[in-house]
């Protein structure tokens, strides 16, 4: 994300506890902000379900579910493609190109997302008050994600993240306030969810175009299209990663109906919660130490310098790959391990069916896995390995698909095709960072045009 390192290592530079975690609470709330947000409103439903009609609060719980997912999947090349164009115009020191495109991207979600809710509510088939809030929450959430991204890549992200965080809690408040308060049950709480997440656009967008020139160039409508093009292979690896994550539960709803579906969705949006650790570290190291040496060996190659003198910049590059490797496995295991011991404690305290005991165990192991995918995607976007980052993304959806559909058809527990088919796509991934920095100097001249 274009000029948020520097931002990061002023933090990391005071060597102070305060400075050092705020750090690491930017990277948590970047990367992890919104999965936050959906895991604790499914974590709320399930509590306020208690003493309710239980079949009211499912519904509303399958609507934003389902929400996410669509909107996740579908707006992920969206997301990357303006996040990419609004990254290269900030490198470029062209603020005033990226307001008019923004607008346009924006526009253009919100009102497209609002037919995709509509169809999304028709799959769904939920009561008309429900699906009213549905159709408006698919286009918020689209848009939401739209400007978590590009102004998460922005040097200032703080006041974003706030906007989000602040519309973050009205959601919950409104949510709550509706449907206890006002006694409209699960339908003010999907009302109130929705109103908060509304101003939470809103907010965000007021911080993003604050943050820009008031002077604002003319840009051609080509410009996304063009930056479409040229980040089609990430949007396409966005595409498959978003949908490694949700095509275990599309596979289960298939074939053994919803009630397992839900089941496996919440025990792995409780999983899930582990990996925020993980994403913290690597965000902060990937932007700060990784970047450092990954332009520095660059440098050298813009600059001529001598055969020696690369090939230590490559050993940094290497040594600095494998230090964050190895830095993000053992905060997962870390982690990993507290939540197992700590699982059934978990899942008495939400409320949830025995059944879910084991399902969470084994999507702790899931999501550890994928952690490590992620990185090593993270890894080969850094080089400009993009057809490698496709293959490894499409690995991943392919086989989570294929495992979880075999392990379903035997009658086994919900979340072990999931455990299975990212082990393969995590292997693969680092395999492919570690033969590409341990080429780096031969690869990057057998590239060159000349």
């Amino acid at each position: 994300m274009a000029g948020i390192g520097w931002r990061l290592e002023r933090l990391l530079d005071r060597d102070s506890l305060g400075s050092t975690l705020q750090a690491y609470l930017t990277g948590v709330a970047v990367t992890s902000a919104p999965w936050l947000l959906t895991t604790a409103v499914l974590v709320t439903l399930r509590a306020l379900a208690r003493g309710h009609v239980e079949a009211d609060f499912a519904t509303v719980e399958r609507v934003i579910t389902f929400v996410y997912a669509v909107t996740l999947v579908l707006s992920a090349p969206i997301h990357v493609v303006v996040s990419r164009y609004a990254a290269d115009r900030l490198f470029e020191k062209k603020l005033d190109r990226i307001a008019l495109p923004l607008r346009r991207a924006l526009t253009v979600t919100l009102v497209g997302f609002l037919g995709v809710g509509v169809v999304a509510m028709l799959i769904l088939q939920p009561p008309i008050e429900l699906a009213v809030p549905g159709v408006l929450l698919t286009s918020i959430v689209a848009a939401q994600w739209l400007l978590l991204s590009v102004g998460g890549g922005m040097s200032s992200p703080g006041a974003v993240l706030r906007a989000f965080a602040v519309g973050a809690a009205i959601s919950v408040l409104a949510a709550l306030g509706l449907e206890r308060a006002a006694g409209f049950g699960a339908r003010g709480y999907l009302i109130g969810f929705t109103f908060g997440q509304g101003a939470a656009l809103l907010g965000m967008l007021v911080q993003i175009l604050k943050s820009l020139p008031r002077d604002e160039s003319e840009v051609a409508r080509g410009a996304l299209r063009a930056a479409g093009r040229e980040y089609r292979l990430l949007a396409l690896s966005a595409v498959a990663v978003q949908a490694a994550v949700w095509i275990d539960k599309v596979v289960v709803y298939a074939i053994s109906g919803s009630a397992q579906a839900s089941l496996l969705a919440s025990a792995t949006a409780l999983a899930w919660f582990s990996v925020v650790p993980a994403f913290a570290w690597i965000y902060v190291q990937v932007e700060t130490a990784f970047y450092t040496v990954f332009r520095r060996y660059f440098r050298g190659i813009e600059t001529g310098a001598p055969l020696g003198e690369l090939e230590a910049a490559a050993a940094a590059v290497r040594a600095e790959a494998r230090r964050v490797v190895r830095g993000a496995a053992s905060v997962q295991l870390v982690v990993t391990a507290l939540a197992l011991l700590g699982a059934p404690f978990i899942v008495e305290a939400l409320g949830l069916p025995p059944d879910a005991l084991s399902a969470f165990r084994i999507s702790l192991a899931a999501a550890s896995l994928q952690v490590l995918t992620l990185l090593g995607l993270l890894l080969l976007y850094y080089l400009d390995l993009r057809r490698e980052a496709v293959r490894v993304a499409l690995l991943e959806v392919v086989a989570i698909g294929v495992a979880t559909t075999l392990a379903a058809a035997a009658g086994a527990n919900v979340a072990l095709g999931a455990a299975i088919g990212s082990l393969a796509p995590a292997i693969y991934a680092l395999a492919v960072v570690a033969r590409a920095v341990a080429r780096l100097v031969p690869d990057t001249f057998q590239s060159q045009p000349y």
